[in-house]
């Protein structure tokens, strides 16, 4: 079942989570000095490798989610993906923060748990992974 975790720096560390397996697709983010959404979608689109967004699209949360959720964009069949500092992470914009937060835990886990396979023609499930860590 895909999940979200919070954590600790050390508690991450402790369970050796990064890099330990071979057949995971491993995408880690530094959460510091991300204040904003632009900021946000502008990482995500360097760190997941993304293609262009298309003439007269925006970046924005639907963008976000059209290309979080497509298969010819994340063609491994596993992920974890990691925001370290997350307490360092949209320190001044709790409301964008929640609203991420809230799009991986009711939207995008679910996706990839099984949904895909109901909503999509050959749609197959991942396992999709997001860890959380903070300092504190």
């Amino acid at each position: 079942m895909n999940k979200l975790y919070r954590m600790t720096n050390e508690e991450f560390e402790r369970e050796k989570i990064l890099y330990k397996y071979n057949d995971v697709k491993y995408i880690v983010m530094d959460g510091k000095g991300i204040d904003t959404y632009e900021q946000y979608f502008d990482k995500i689109w360097e760190l997941f490798n993304f293609g262009e967004i298309p003439e007269g699209w925006k970046k924005d949360y639907y963008t976000e989610d059209d290309f979080l959720t497509e298969m010819d964009e994340l063609t491994e069949q596993k992920y974890i993906f990691v925001i370290k500092n997350y307490d360092k992470f949209m320190v001044d914009n709790d409301a964008v923060k929640k609203r991420i937060e809230n799009y991986y835990e009711n939207y995008l886990l679910p996706f990839w748990d099984g949904e895909v396979e109901r909503v999509v023609v050959g749609g197959k499930r991942k396992d999709f992974n997001i860890y959380l860590v903070s300092n504190e």
